[in-house]
């Protein structure tokens, strides 16, 4: 699957409002028909949703999810967790089969709330009520502040009808049966639905250019039906394949501004490109890299994610450790955007703000160090276990199992897993799981690129920023740090650079990038378009628009 700008609505995919200053319900709107235009044009089926064929996870590796976080958050949300909440229902409910009508066409948008302001995603803990009544309906209320759900768009901003799975806890003659999701509708295009209440929170840093109307939501006696389904493992995953046309589309952006960026060179010898100093090459091999390596090792985790050995747990491990490699990876972004200098603080040339729409998909489904928190006390505490290392000598494999092991060995120290809510676990444990999850998704990325047959260079340079990431391991069981490891390294990005070089004149980005520095000609246009202030002929002086 490609998106291609030509292929979808030239009018909500217009340049020229990358540029519009002011957060207006028309603006929040546009996202919403770029969405809309992403989903239509992507051809999914409920089939496709419901039993995640290739076509489901080909969506979401596709570089339109870098033209535009926004729109494709609500997209992939949209699809994801709402339609493939649904997507089981629709044989035995075929008074559904209207709503996923509307929603496969995005006639509807859906939503997935989950979040409460005081409990976050503890499940266990949440205190949104649905009562079952007397006539078998249900009865939806937030009970006090706290049980107000956050963050998912709930206003009529969108100017297009809104469906929600809301999480409630379901209570039948005075019992509390647990948390359950209901089917909700929030608004038509123009207002909220009777005992709903939006309250819109402000613009996200870095997303003026972009804006998502999030909000705080609350339910005052809402009577809906209820639905049982679980898509956040899958939605884990699949929302932070988003990262890697992210990381693809902000490293290019920089090497081409770095190759036209010039300064002066030594000793009066004209011109250099920055380009050629390793300081900027740098952050670009490492963007360039993990772009290669991750879309393997995501293609890898979707493979694995659908294989019917594995149970429920590991799949939802497996899609924590990839949330948690591409978080890190996904870094890059933010050395990408200081490399661009002045330039790079500007939402308009997209690294910064893809850097700013990560973090909060990133957020979705679970805040990555609880995630890594659960994950990792659940291995340590034998729960279930992962797939081994395909090669346990590789670098990467025994840094991994040096660091269980010792995680192991603290835990016994501190009384046995037993202990794992004290103190001790507390100051000691809890701090290590999120760099031993981070470990453990090196090691799979490494092997996943290695067994797809991506270049030995670049697979090579990859396992050494692993490795850079933590040097203490080579001090363990006798081992030394010596200078050998950063020639080693100087060596690696002398290989890869001229493959990166090349890759970036042929990369297929073009379509998705809108950022003016990566040539003179929309540099000059850009300016050209900046409202002017100048001392006019008449004298008058003020403020003369140009656009």
């Amino acid at each position: 699957m490609s998106f291609s700008r030509p292929l979808l609505e030239q009018d909500v995919w217009s340049k020229s409002r990358e540029r519009d200053e002011p957060v207006s319900p028309d603006y929040i709107a546009l996202h919403y028909k770029r969405a809309q235009s992403i989903c239509r044009q992507s051809g999914l089926s409920v089939d496709d949703i419901r039993y995640l064929t290739k076509k489901f996870w080909d969506f979401h590796f596709d570089l339109i999810a870098a033209r535009d976080p926004t729109a494709f958050t609500i997209a992939t949300i949209h699809i994801n967790l709402c339609v493939g909440t649904l997507s089981n229902f629709v044989e035995t409910r075929p008074d559904l089969s209207g709503v996923v009508k509307g929603l496969l066409n995005f006639d509807i948008c859906g939503e997935f709330m989950l979040t409460e302001v005081g409990h976050g995603l503890d499940a266990r803990n949440l205190e949104t009520t649905a009562t079952l009544q007397p006539d078998g309906s249900f009865d939806l209320h937030t009970p006090n502040a706290a049980a107000a759900k956050a963050m998912p768009p709930t206003t009529p901003n969108a100017g297009i009808p809104r469906v929600a799975i809301v999480f409630a806890r379901l209570k039948v003659s005075g019992e509390d049966h647990g948390v359950k999701p209901f089917v909700v509708w929030l608004c038509d295009a123009n207002q909220m639905r009777r005992g709903i209440t939006s309250r819109a929170l402000p613009t996200r840093s870095g997303t003026n250019m972009k804006p998502l109307d999030h909000a705080i939501t609350t339910f005052d006696h809402r009577v809906d039906f209820l639905k049982q389904i679980q898509r956040v493992s899958v939605g884990t995953l699949a929302l932070s394949i988003v990262g890697i046309p992210a990381i693809k589309l902000g490293t290019r952006i920089t090497a081409l501004y770095s190759q036209r960026r010039l300064v002066a060179a030594p000793h009066g010898r004209g011109h250099v490109p920055i380009m050629s100093f390793s300081t900027q090459q740098r952050p670009i091999l490492d963007g360039w890299v993990y772009g290669t390596v991750l879309d393997s090792y995501a293609r890898w985790t979707v493979k694995e994610f659908m294989s019917p050995a594995y149970s429920t747990p590991v799949r939802h491990a497996l899609g924590t450790l990839f949330k948690a490699t591409v978080a890190r990876a996904s870094r890059v972004l933010n050395e990408l955007s200081e490399r661009c200098g002045w330039q790079g603080l500007f939402p308009y040339n997209q690294v910064n703000e893809l850097a700013l729409s990560l973090q909060g998909s990133y957020i979705a489904e679970g805040d990555i160090l609880v995630l890594c928190i659960r994950l990792a006390s659940e291995l340590l505490g034998d729960k279930y276990s992962l797939p081994e290392p395909r090669d346990p000598s590789t670098k990467l494999a025994q840094r991994e199992r040096m660091m269980m092991k010792s995680t192991r060995s603290k835990i016994a120290e501190l009384g046995g897993y037993e202990e794992h809510r004290g103190q001790d676990f507390n100051r000691h444990i809890l701090p290590r799981c999120r760099p031993l999850i981070e470990a453990i998704g090196h090691r799979m990325a490494y092997e996943a690129a290695r067994d797809s047959g991506v270049c030995p260079k670049i697979v090579y340079l990859f396992e050494m920023l692993c490795l850079a990431t933590d040097l203490s391991w080579y001090i363990s069981e006798e081992r030394t740090i010596t200078p050998t490891f950063h020639d080693s390294l100087v060596k690696a990005y002398d290989d890869v650079l001229p493959d990166m070089l090349k890759a970036v004149q042929e990369s297929e980005t073009n379509e998705y990038i809108t950022a003016p520095i990566v040539s003179d000609k929309l540099w000059t246009e850009f300016v050209g378009g900046l409202p002017l202030f100048e001392y006019p002929s008449d004298g008058k002086g003020g403020f003369q628009p140009t656009l």
